[in-house]
């Protein structure tokens, strides 16, 4: 009975033992998968971002320096910090030395703290080129934008040199799978340092965010209104510019095309300040959604993960699951910032797709001239009827005046339009 207890239960054991090295075994490969797709994604998107910028120079303007600087931080977070978590997670073990350890979470350290702080310059110049445009030019200068750039990269670096000469250290955390800042320090002052980067790094950047894109938007919602008041034309003006039209045809036929014509353009003038405004306000309202949610998704969960072991009098009770899963997040927002910030703008997938030879200029430039003379043609109020009711009838003064949309959606989404225009 006895051998036959001691088998039943060394064999329980040996099937928990089997299923945790099973689990263990899944979760690395699928964190190393994940991290691979990760490391993929951030080379490609940062990779077609410096070749645009080389080949094109003239697309590299004041604004787009900032969108550079950034692709710079994923790029040395890419190459200098993920293939070393890479083989960590592998080996599930730090297998590089003492002092890379060291270097590496420094560098991990400084270039996060670099791309938040390179996001924050990026909200407060599309704040500038939104909401005061006139003034862009002498608020945002080259020499104001490299010292800004310049001032990222020292405060980054100040707040991750201290854990090296021994206000906190850093350390290699297996469910992290990378060497990084011991969070969970018992340590009053080492606390302190913790509380003083997640201020620097995370609260005040996310306070400057959402303030400069609550600000940007409502400054497309004002402005937009401002064109939707704009664009109705009264009726008396249709009826006094319907009459004083002077061709022979027109004459000829003014009784039976005057009432379609009053009819269409007083349908079309009341709809089309209502669809600009709506149209406007919805892409200003993704495009700032988009960035905010972007930097909540992928920051958010490691600084929570980062306060949690901080303030927990035992760390262990964090789940490992969550400690992996806000690295991974934190470092997949390098894969995203070339999509959020980069190719959503329509010039540069212009740009890119002739790069690739993917559509030639000759074709981009005849698209882009076939919608401006369709732009050109609804706006300017002409109508077409068919040949036996009356011709084209052109108008002197627009139903509305499109400028104001045009820049509020393409400064929100592509902010270089007043340096190239300037």
């Amino acid at each position: 009975m006895l051998v036959e207890a001691n088998s039943s239960l060394s064999k329980h054991e040996n099937e928990t033992k089997l299923s945790r090295d099973s689990m263990e075994i899944f979760k690395i490969a699928s964190t190393t998968t994940f991290l691979f797709a990760i490391f993929i994604a951030s080379i490609a998107g940062n990779l077609l971002v410096f070749l645009v910028f080389y080949k094109r120079p003239v697309l590299l303007t004041i604004s787009n320096r900032f969108i550079l600087n950034l692709s710079i931080c994923s790029s040395l977070n890419t190459v200098l910090v993920m293939p070393f978590m890479f083989g960590a997670l592998i080996a599930e073990d730090w297998i590089f030395g003492a002092e890379w350890c060291k270097l590496t979470g420094f560098l991990m350290n400084a270039i996060f703290a670099a791309s938040t702080l390179t996001l924050v310059a990026v909200s407060l110049d599309r704040y500038c080129a939104v909401v005061t445009p006139l003034h862009y030019q002498m608020r945002i200068t080259k020499r104001r934008s490299v010292l800004m750039i310049a001032a990222v990269w020292v405060l980054a670096v100040l707040v991750s040199l201290p854990p090296l000469f021994g206000w906190n250290r850093y350390t290699y955390q297996k469910d992290k799978g990378t060497c990084t800042v011991l969070w969970s320090s018992p340590i009053n002052d080492e606390r302190y340092y913790t509380y003083s980067l997640v201020i620097l790094t995370f609260i005040l950047p996310l306070c400057v965010i959402l303030w400069a894109y609550r600000i940007i938007f409502k400054a497309a919602q004002n402005n937009s209104e401002r064109t939707r008041r704009n664009s109705v034309i009264p009726n008396n003006q249709i009826d006094e510019t319907c009459s004083t039209q002077t061709p022979l045809r027109f004459e000829r036929r003014r009784s039976s095309t005057a009432p379609i014509l009053h009819r269409r353009l007083s349908t079309s003038s009341s709809r089309a300040g209502p669809l600009l405004w709506h149209r406007d306000e919805w892409k200003t309202a993704v495009a700032s959604l988009l960035v905010v949610s972007t930097f909540i998704i992928c920051w958010l969960p490691y600084f929570i993960i980062i306060i949690l072991e901080t303030v927990l009098a035992n760390s262990k009770d964090i789940p490992p699951v969550l400690e992996t899963v806000s690295i991974l997040l934190a470092m997949m927002s390098f894969a995203c910032n070339p999509l959020v910030y980069v190719f959503r703008s329509k010039l540069t997938r212009q740009e890119l797709k002739i790069l690739m030879k993917i559509q030639s200029r000759e074709s981009i430039n005849m698209s882009l001239s076939r919608r401006g003379s369709e732009s050109v043609f609804s706006r300017e109020g002409i109508v077409h009827q068919s040949s036996t009711e009356s011709d084209t009838v052109p108008f002197e003064k627009p139903l509305h005046s499109s400028s104001t949309s045009t820049t509020l959606t393409s400064l929100v989404c592509n902010p270089n339009v007043i340096s190239q225009r300037s």
